[in-house]
């Protein structure tokens, strides 16, 4: 289980990928702050083919880039936690 940041989850709303696309829509909504992320209980592959997914779209801004990186942080965090 990972929390997707909220930018990324809306990048990735119109991705052709199916099994992303229905990770996202399964996954539990959570406000917090000005922001939001979404709960998202999927493999680490499948995690990885949205940070593919949405790497080149999130790079154009500093939020973008900031939201790209902590998803990363977060997927690698649990694949090294056993």
């Amino acid at each position: 289980m990972v929390d997707v940041p909220g930018l990324v989850a809306e990048h990735l709303v119109d991705v052709a990928d199916d099994a992303v696309r229905q990770a996202l829509a399964a996954g539990q909504t959570n406000r917090r702050g000005q922001g939001y992320s979404v709960r998202v209980t999927a493999p680490a592959s499948v995690h990885a083919a949205m940070i593919e997914h949405s790497a080149t779209a999130l790079m154009q801004s500093p939020a973008g880039r900031k939201a790209h990186r902590i998803h990363a942080d977060r997927v690698t965090a649990v694949r090294i936690t056993p």
